[in-house]
């Protein structure tokens, strides 16, 4: 972590505190409830570091109005740890992007992502693009762009791999954009585009599938996946296939009707449900899902908790950092909100759920210990 970005995070931290225990004075009140309004709305993009940094200190070391606010009770500590979550966040975009840093795609630490046509050729692509494709900026998302490119043939097929613990983002040669999870996999038919639109996933994967006509005719689009066939007409969805005995579809707009693979069953989904395949059960179960933000928070780089268990945010750590994390049972059940980047650290995702909820952690030959 920069020396700048320590020295911010603990003079917000100060602030933060006094303000949950209501010992902030009024100007200092009123520029944190006006950064977190700025920032649930999603206006705090255009406020810049320096000036924030500038207010931060004025506030808490000048302190410039010296009248104390009573503290108010209808504020409660649950409302105030969301502050500190989406804050930390938030401090944490704006340092990466005043060092030049793509929101989206970072040099990979470990293995990069690659692509492989039939069984010859491979591209790191963050080394080598292959001819016809280029990176390009979507709402200030880096995508590769893949393009027609010439070294599709009819007996290779292209495969897009994402070993690295970043975020990928691919637009198709048919302007749908797809991102891809740490693990997963995206597979295309050589005649992409051409005779049919087709695409094998395994792992999460969103896609915003563009609308194609021909004739006055939309054009399907089809995910396959190990359990489960998606045919889309133009749509945004979530698909999880990282479990070869469950998988998940969750979608955002449109329509898309979802087939068992191996028993035939179907079911149309709409807008806000999300649908469940198991391997031996005939039956999809169909839910109204709460879900929609999380899929949308993983493709831009953040965990996203609604009141979720202590446990399973435990369990998407490990899962996404690859480290073994140890819990104490007494707060398995603790309930987690908010946003927090996925390209923090381990310790430093703990270290912003210390500062909003009762736990500690420490770490011993490799494992991390989570208690109360």
């Amino acid at each position: 972590m920069s020396e700048r970005k320590r020295h911010v995070r603990t003079v917000l931290k100060d602030l933060l505190d006094r303000y949950i225990s209501g010992r902030t004075n009024l100007k200092e009140q009123q520029f944190v409830e006006k950064l977190y309004d700025a920032i649930d709305k999603g206006g705090a993009e255009h406020t810049d570091l320096d000036r924030i940094g500038e207010e931060i200190r004025e506030g808490v070391q000048k302190h410039i109005e010296k009248r104390p606010i009573p503290q108010r009770l209808h504020r409660t500590w649950y409302a105030a740890a969301s502050v500190i979550i989406l804050l930390g966040t938030f401090i944490s975009y704006w340092v990466n992007k005043q060092e030049n840093r793509p929101s989206t795609l970072y040099h990979a630490t470990h293995q990069n992502p690659a692509l492989i046509i039939g069984n010859q050729k491979r591209f790191d692509l963050l080394d080598t693009l292959p001819p016809g494709s280029h990176y390009t900026i979507i709402n200030e998302e880096k995508v590769l762009a893949l393009g027609a490119f010439p070294h599709r043939t009819s007996n290779g097929k292209l495969r897009i791999e994402n070993p690295s613990r970043q975020v990928f983002s691919v637009l198709l040669d048919d302007s749908t954009q797809v991102w891809l999870n740490y693990m997963a996999t995206l597979e295309l038919d050589p005649n992409f585009n051409k005779s049919n639109r087709s695409v094998r996933v395994t792992g999460e994967v969103f896609f915003d599938v563009y609308k194609q006509y021909t004739m006055g005719k939309r054009i399907p689009f089809s995910v396959h996946s190990s359990l489960q066939t998606i045919e889309v007409l133009g749509t945004k969805f979530n698909v999880n296939a990282s479990d070869g005995v469950e998988e998940n579809v969750l979608l955002s707009e449109g329509s898309i009707r979802l087939t068992h693979n191996r028993y035939g069953t179907q079911v149309l989904i709409k807008p806000g449900q999300q649908a469940f395949v198991e391997k031996d059960k005939p039956k999809i179960l169909l839910i109204q899902s709460r879900n929609i933000e999380k899929a949308n928070a993983w493709r831009k780089g953040l965990f996203y908790f609604d009141s979720e268990r202590l446990a399973e945010v435990v369990l998407e750590f490990e899962q996404w950092y690859g480290t073994d994390i140890r819990i104490d049972p007494v707060i398995a059940d603790l309930p987690i909100t908010g946003m927090i980047s996925r390209y923090e650290d381990i310790e430093e995702v703990l270290n912003i759920i210390k500062m909003t909820n009762n736990i500690n952690y420490s770490k011993k030959k490799g494992i991390i210990y989570v208690t109360r």
